[in-house]
């Protein structure tokens, strides 16, 4: 081969590689606990942190100096769209019990009365 189709040819593989790599699929990402508003409506004032992980599991992140927070961080990117992030953070009182909740999920109705008093 030589000449203009040995040009062609190396014009055609590159332009080629160039369109077939802007068509690139990205998998679905998702890293971190996987926390739903269904399993986050089960947590209750006075929980123990035994029932606490039995019903989130284990958290992604208890702060050495301060074991009273425990961190739930959920990490999603679809595609080429922009990450995703919802956290729960879960206060214990005196780290024995479950005090209060905050983050992205809504509390249930009766978070503030105990198991034991339903």
């Amino acid at each position: 081969m030589k000449g203009p189709s040995l040009r062609f040819l190396i014009v055609s593989i590159f332009l080629s590689a160039i369109f077939v790599s802007g068509c690139v699929y990205r998998h679905d990402l998702y890293q971190g606990n996987f926390t739903e508003q269904k399993d986050v409506y089960k947590l209750r004032v006075g929980m123990t942190p035994e029932q606490v992980k039995f019903v989130l599991g284990t958290p992604m992140l208890i702060d050495p100096l301060d074991t009273s927070k425990w961190y739930y961080i959920n990490y999603v990117r679809k595609g080429w769209n922009d990450p995703e992030y919802q956290t729960l953070v879960v206060i214990f009182d005196d780290d024995k019990t479950v005090k209060d909740i905050k983050g992205d999920f809504q509390k249930n109705p009766k978070f503030l009365i105990p198991l034991s008093m339903e």
